[in-house]
């Protein structure tokens, strides 16, 4: 690939490392945001270099670099916006968190900047030695944020978790490749697919054995069953935007890549894959939906939920077609914005930084009606209910997913928990209105919190009205996977 080619897939995290780079040298110089204005002007100047990066993406045009370190197809260019999207909404829900923080708000976007440039770079991999670089550039991030409450031992327990898992699930993924690469002498996708096109009948073992390791490893990062140990203690233990980010942003990024690995380098042999997907979907949607009743914390309980929400993505997955692989793009914009509408609920409601009981919600629709609406809507588009964009999601979900006969079992299940999220959905309601409140104390919502979490209102709205435009964009880059 020449100079030429690499700007071309690569030119927008080359910006982002220059954006992470800059708010660097403004934190310097400006205090190291440890005083207010400073540590705001490093907030709003990614902010503003995100929007910037999210208009310029509209510009490019998708185009498959031919050889080379990566490709820009429109596969790539739609999760390109939607991690620098992602971006931008955790640094506007993170400023009532970061008011609260002694020091060291200024790192927190130079972070969140660097973690998007991974998750960019991970939707144009063509090869798995680019795949693990740019993997291992989120997750060390993620790391840091996950541990950024040094005087909280949640979040450095979180941290410490998290390090581990990564590290489990890092080893997988270099073993696989190391397997992949023995039996097929390429660690390129095409190269990959060609063998497996030319091996179909009689895969080696090897190579099998290689791809359920790298399935393995990009289990963790989804959180499918059994890989999701990790979710309900870091997402509890990590600062609420920093659980905002991981549920929605390093899922995603483990999307992207089990999308590229089952749609297109596992093209050739998908049926031969589609009963592991079909089962680790099934497993993922029970221990999600009834993991999550139980619960007592709200991150926790998001946690849960985001695994319930990881089934319904292998199920897509395990139809293996354009209309399943669309209904996977639509889903996550969906999930976006229902869970920054939620965790922004709570990062308003709690005390004190790491409290997030679910106590705090209890009468919340007599202190803030305006939060309980935000709430009310954003559980009801995870949920499922018509006539919120959740709905839609699960509805092409399935609709994808009843086009494979060996996949209704599954599909039943799904529409069984369905049912049984709604009630642990309607239990969050149960508490904002029927319940006393715990704190009698105003809920203060600056003007720029409430503006947020009337777009994320009137997105999961909208999207579950006037569907269509998003829909194709999502079936249109879909597509590429299938070229």
């Amino acid at each position: 690939m020449d100079p030429n080619q690499i700007v071309s897939v690569f030119g927008v995290e080359m910006w982002l490392g220059v954006l992470a780079i800059a708010l660097i040298v403004i934190d310097l110089v400006t205090g190291r945001g440890r005083l207010t204005g400073p540590a705001d002007m490093v907030r709003l100047v990614a902010m503003g270099g995100l929007a910037l990066l999210l208009v310029y993406s509209f510009s490019m045009s998708p185009e498959t670099a031919p050889t080379g370190w990566g490709t820009l197809d429109a596969f790539a260019l739609f999760f390109k916006r939607f991690f620098i999207g992602t971006a931008l909404l955790t640094l506007l829900l993170s400023a009532p968190y970061e008011a609260r923080l002694p020091a060291g708000r200024g790192e927190f976007p130079a972070l969140v900047v660097f973690t998007t440039m991974g998750m960019c770079m991970l939707a144009s991999v063509s090869d798995f030695v680019s795949l693990f670089v740019g993997l291992e550039l989120v997750t060390v991030t993620l790391f840091l944020l996950a541990a950024y409450r040094p005087g909280l031992p949640r979040s450095i327990e979180a941290g410490i978790k998290f390090v581990i898992i990564g590290a489990i699930a890092a080893a997988f993924l270099v073993y696989g490749t190391a397997f992949v690469y023995g039996a097929t002498g390429s660690l390129g996708f095409d190269g990959v697919r060609a063998a497996l096109a030319a091996t179909a009948d009689d895969m080696p073992a090897g190579l099998t054995f290689g791809l359920l390791l790298i399935l393995v490893g990009l289990g963790f990062k989804i959180g499918a069953v059994p890989f999701h140990v990790w979710i309900p203690d870091v997402y509890q233990g990590s600062p609420t935007p920093v659980t905002a980010f991981l549920s929605v942003g390093s899922k995603a990024a483990g999307v992207v890549l089990l999308m590229r690995l089952v749609f297109s380098v596992l093209g050739p042999v998908a049926a031969q894959w589609m009963t592991l997907l079909a089962g680790l979907a099934a497993l993922t949607l029970l221990m999600g939906n009834l993991g999550a009743i139980p619960q007592t914390d709200l991150k926790r309980f998001l946690g849960y939920s985001g695994i319930a929400h990881a089934g319904f993505l292998l199920l897509a997955m395990a139809a293996h077609s354009e209309a399943s692989a669309g209904a996977i793009l639509f889903y996550m914009v969906t999930y976006l914005f229902a869970n920054v509408a939620a965790f922004l609920v709570i990062i308003v409601v709690s005390r004190t930084p790491d409290n997030a009981h679910m106590d705090r919600v209890n009468g919340l629709a007599d202190r803030s009606p305006f939060l309980a609406l935000v709430l009310t809507v954003s559980m009801l588009s995870l949920a499922g209910v018509p006539p919120f964009a959740g709905f839609v999601a699960k509805f092409l979900v399935l609709r994808s997913a009843v086009q494979q006969p060996e996949l209704i079992p599954v599909v039943v299940l799904s529409l069984v928990m369905i049912v049984a999220s709604l009630y642990y959905y309607l239990c969050i309601l149960k508490r904002m209105y029927f319940r006393d409140a715990v704190d009698t104390g105003v809920l203060e919502i600056p003007g720029s919190t409430r503006a947020l979490l009337l777009v994320c209102v009137f997105a999961s709205i909208a999207l579950g009205i006037y569907f269509n435009p998003l829909v194709k964009a999502a079936e249109a880059g879909a597509a590429s996977l299938f070229g």
